[in-house]
């Protein structure tokens, strides 16, 4: 049941029915999220607001999907992870394709580089090095959509912790959660990890790098699982990404 009341029209008044009006006319359907959401009109009005100015952007409609699921599975958002990855399938994202994106990776390299300058923003919450920033120019990201990946993230985060006060009943397909570990691989001891130019890994401080030494990885549908510490979350990163990987002898 959800935390918060969803409001409905018999319940709404005039200005949340003006808003849920808005919501139809973009969505086709009034999600359980805003229905949640429309218990403060000024809430519901400024996350529509952005939401609409994002859409007149330079990012395509693909790219911005993307970025939805991206930033609501790395938020940990089962709700909106559901609806994006509905979204996203009927977009034409195959399974792979949506599993990809929720790893940070994609097969159109601009919207591989997007998706990567996104996670590190959203990693370190917004304090990236100019390292990061260079390499997301160099594969063709401007600094207007830099500016809007920004943006997206803002504007989806907000939905996703919105989701996890309100706590609206699910009314998407589910999709795989993000809560927890569902791997079943095993782990090996790794001396060292090395990426390719172009992606990055968080060590255990936080810091972004190019390699981290004496780790545990895991290797599964075809991505690299890192854990830099028990208490760090599991790092993916897709094959093609991957420079190198030591093993430590096992006894």
């Amino acid at each position: 049941m959800s935390r918060l009341p969803l409001v409905s029209t018999e319940t709404a008044d005039a200005e949340q029915t003006d808003l849920l009006t808005e919501v139809q006319r973009q969505l086709g359907r009034v999600p359980n999220l805003y229905a949640a959401m429309a218990n403060s009109p000024a809430t519901l009005r400024g996350y529509l607001n952005m939401r609409d100015a994002l859409t007149r952007g330079k990012l395509s409609a693909r790219v911005r999907e993307q970025l939805a699921l991206l930033v609501a599975s790395e938020n940990g958002c089962d709700y909106c992870v559901a609806a994006h990855s509905m979204r996203a399938g009927r977009m034409g994202f195959t399974e792979e394709a949506i599993a990809a994106t929720r790893a940070a990776h994609a097969e159109d390299p601009h919207a591989d580089a997007v998706l990567q300058i996104a996670r590190e923003v959203l990693r370190s919450h917004g304090r990236i090095d100019d390292r990061v920033v260079d390499s997301a120019r160099e594969r063709g990201v401007s600094d207007a959509e830099l500016s809007e990946v920004v943006g997206h993230i803002a504007l989806n985060t907000l939905s996703n912790y919105f989701n996890h006060v309100a706590q609206p009943e699910l009314d998407f397909p589910p999709a795989a959660p993000t809560k927890g570990s569902t791997m079943t691989a095993k782990w090996r001891r790794a001396s060292k990890v090395a990426l390719v130019d172009g992606y990055a890994l968080l060590d255990r401080n936080g810091q972004s790098v190019h390699a981290v030494d004496d780790v545990e990885v895991s290797i599964e549908g075809g991505f690299l699982h890192i854990k830099v510490s028990d208490t760090a979350e599991v790092q993916v990163v897709s094959a093609p990404g991957v420079a190198l990987v030591t093993y430590r002898p096992e006894v």
